[in-house]
């Protein structure tokens, strides 16, 4: 199960993840993602237990668009700075 918390407050965005992100929450993600107002998107995924591999895609995607990926536990900071194999 996945969480998501959307924080609109001076012009940005915060979405704050708690859970597994699973490959069956990214389409949920990315929704959310596109339907926060066109302003800076941040992720807090302080409370990310689990990333499986098409969770781990999509924050890498995310990224490459601009999305900031704040927080995180040091396993998805693992995750996101090992290279893809």
């Amino acid at each position: 199960m996945l969480r998501i918390t959307r924080i609109d407050k001076n012009g940005s965005t915060l979405l704050k993840l708690e859970g597994k992100l699973l490959s069956a929450w990214t389409g949920e993600l990315l929704a959310e993602t596109s339907a926060a107002p066109k302003t800076q998107i941040s992720l807090d995924l302080s409370h990310v237990s689990f990333v499986d591999a098409a969770g781990l895609a999509t924050l890498r995607d995310l990224a490459r668009r601009g999305v900031v990926i704040g927080a995180c536990s040091n396993f998805v900071a693992e995750l996101l700075h090992a290279e893809k194999p």
